[in-house]
C-alpha cells in the first residue's frame, strides 16, 4: 500500500486547547506547520442529537474511566477543535497563586496572553436571560444565606441557549477551537489532516524524525524538525509511554489532576426550564479558599435522569418533573494524583486515580454547601449524590447528611479537566517538559497540551492551556525562524 509522505517545519498532533493555539501562532509566525487531528471536522449544522453527537465527538461515547474506588467517568472529545468542541465553553484564567506556585512564567507575563486568547475566543459574560432558570434558582438560594452567585465568562458569540454546549453548538455560537484558531492556521498557510490517527515515531539516531499512522485512505508520514504534541493529559503520556520517548525523569504519565466533580440535583414546584439558556451560567466561589467551586450545570434528559435515585412509578414521576429541576455541580481541587499508562486490548490509555479521604471530605463538605443554598431557594427534594443520604428535604436532613461519616466510594464522580501527567518544570530529574514546554529529553519534541500544567488550577483550564500554548509556540516559532 502506497504511504502518504508529508513534510513540513513543524507537527502538530491535536487540534485541541493547546495544539489549535500551537498551530496558529507557528502558521501565524511564518512556519510551514501541519495540523494532524484523529477525529473529524464538523460543521454546526452537524450537531443533531446527543446520542449521535457523542457516537461522533468523544472517545469512547464519552465513557472514558479513570479506574478506582470509585471509578471517575472523564468524557474527552475527539473532533476537530478536540473538547472545547463539546465544553461547557467556561472562561477562567489560572489563579495567580497557582501560576506563583509552577516557578515558570509569573503573572505579569502570561497577564497580556490571557487577554489576547480572550479576545480570539470572544470570553464574554453573558446576559442574564441566558443564564436561565438554573442560574435564577442557584441565585436565589445564595441571596437567603448571604452567598454571592455570579455568571461565568463563556467563549460564545450571539448565544441563543439552546443547551446543547456540551454535545456540539447547533448554531455555531460556541467559539470553540474549530471556529477560531483552526481558521486561523488555515488562513495563515497551515495544513489541517482530519481523521489521521497518529501511532508511532519516526526516529533517525537519536532524533525525532517525524511520525507514522493511519488514515481513511492507509497509512500516512509526516516528516517535520520539529513536533508538537497536543493529544491532552490522557493520551499524550500513553503515547510518549509506549514508544518509550521522553521519560528520564519517570515522571511521564504521574501526576494525574482530574478535578473530580459531583452533580446535585433539585427539585422544586415551581418550573424552571433550566434546559433553556447555557447549562454553566452561574459559579460560587464562596468556598474556593477550601478547594471548592460550584458551577452550574444541566444536560438533556437522558445523562441528568439517569444519575438520580429511583425505580419503576417514583423514577417516571421523578423524570416528569424534568422542567422542575435545577442542577449545579461541585469541582474540587485535588490533593490526590493518579496516574496514566498504555492501554491494553485496543485501549488507546489506562487511568487509574483514588479520591484521597480529604478530597472526599471536601466534596461531601461542597455538597453540603450546594443543598443548602437550594434547600433557601425553596426546593422541596436535593438529590445529593452522597450515596448514604441521597435525598434531603429539609434542614434536619441536611444536618444528618453533614453528621453522616464518610468514604471515598460513597460519590459518583464525573471529572473533566485532566492535567499533570507532562508537568513542566526546571528540573529535568522532575519534570517532563521545562517551561518552553520542550521536552528535556529530545530538544525538538514539545508538549502544548493540558498534560503541562503541575497542580491542580481549581478552576476551568481551557483559556489556561491556551495562554501557555501561545506563549511556548511563539518562542518556537522564534527559534525556527
Amino acid at each position: 500500500m502506497t504511504v502518504q509522505t508529508h513534510t513540513c517545519r513543524a507537527v502538530v498532533v491535536g487540534t485541541g486547547a493547546g495544539g489549535a493555539v500551537a498551530g496558529a501562532m507557528l502558521a501565524e509566525a511564518g512556519i510551514d506547520t501541519i495540523l494532524l487531528e484523529w477525529g473529524s471536522r464538523h460543521a454546526a449544522t452537524d450537531h443533531h442529537d446527543v446520542v449521535d453527537s457523542m457516537a461522533r465527538m468523544y472517545v469512547e461515547f464519552g465513557g472514558s474511566l479513570a479506574l478506582g474506588r470509585p471509578p471517575v467517568l472523564i468524557p474527552i472529545g475527539r473532533a476537530v477543535g478536540g473538547t472545547t468542541l463539546v465544553n461547557s465553553s467556561t472562561c477562567f484564567r489560572a489563579p495567580p497563586d497557582k501560576v506563583a506556585a509552577w516557578g515558570g512564567p509569573d503573572y505579569a507575563e502570561l497577564e497580556p496572553l490571557f487577554e489576547e486568547v480572550e479576545r480570539r475566543i470572544n470570553a464574554v459574560v453573558l446576559d442574564e436571560d441566558l443564564l436561565g432558570g438554573n442560574g435564577r434558582i442557584l441565585k436565589r438560594g445564595g441571596d437567603a444565606l448571604g452567598v454571592s452567585v455570579k455568571p461565568l465568562k463563556h467563549n460564545v458569540r450571539d448565544c441563543k441557549g439552546r443547551g446543547r454546549c456540551a454535545f456540539g453548538c447547533p448554531e455555531g455560537a460556541k467559539q470553540s477551537m474549530d471556529r477560531t484558531f483552526v481558521p486561523d492556521a488555515l488562513a495563515a498557510g497551515a495544513r489541517l489532516l482530519p481523521c489521521h490517527k497518529v501511532e508511532q515515531f519516526i526516529l533517525e539516531g537519536s532524533k525525532v524524525a517525524g511520525l507514522r499512522g493511519h488514515c481513511d485512505t492507509g497509512p500516512f508520514e509526516v516528516r517535520a524538525d520539529v513536533i508538537v504534541l497536543a493529544m491532552g493529559a490522557m493520551f499524550t503520556p500513553a503515547f510518549l509511554l509506549r514508544h518509550r520517548m521522553a521519560n528520564g525523569s519517570g515522571r511521564v504519565g504521574k501526576n494525574l489532576n482530574i478535578h473530580p466533580a459531583s452533580r446535585v440535583v433539585a427539585e422544586s414546584d415551581e418550573i424552571v426550564d433550566a434546559f433553556k439558556g447555557v447549562p454553566q451560567g452561574i459559579y460560587v466561589d464562596h468556598w474556593q479558599d477550601r478547594g471548592i467551586m460550584i458551577e452550574g450545570i444541566f444536560t438533556p434528559p437522558g445523562p441528568l435522569l439517569a444519575t438520580l435515585p429511583g425505580a419503576g412509578m417514583e423514577f417516571k414521576v421523578l423524570a416528569a418533573a424534568y422542567n422542575r429541576l435545577a442542577a449545579s455541580g461541585v469541582m474540587i481541587s485535588d490533593t490526590a494524583t493518579g496516574s496514566v499508562r498504555p492501554g491494553r486490548f485496543g485501549m488507546p490509555f489506562q487511568a487509574f486515580y483514588q479520591l484521597s479521604q480529604a478530597d472526599a471530605r471536601s466534596m461531601h463538605f461542597g455538597i453540603a454547601r450546594l443543598s443548602e443554598l437550594y434547600l433557601a431557594a425553596g426546593a422541596k427534594r436535593v438529590f445529593t449524590g452522597f450515596a448514604p443520604v441521597p435525598v434531603v428535604d429539609c434542614p434536619d436532613a441536611l444536618t444528618r447528611m453533614e453528621a453522616h461519616p464518610v468514604k471515598t466510594t460513597d460519590f459518583e464522580l464525573l471529572a473533566f479537566h485532566p492535567l499533570g501527567t507532562c508537568a513542566m518544570g526546571a528540573d529535568a530529574k522532575t519534570s517532563v517538559v521545562d517551561f518552553d514546554l520542550r521536552c528535556h529529553d529530545m530538544d525538538n519534541l514539545y508538549v502544548m497540551d493540558a498534560s503541562v500544567i503541575p497542580h491542580s488550577l481549581g478552576v476551568n483550564p481551557q483559556v489556561t492551556i491556551m495562554t501557555l500554548a501561545m506563549r511556548a509556540a511563539r518562542l518556537l516559532a522564534g527559534k525556527l525562524s
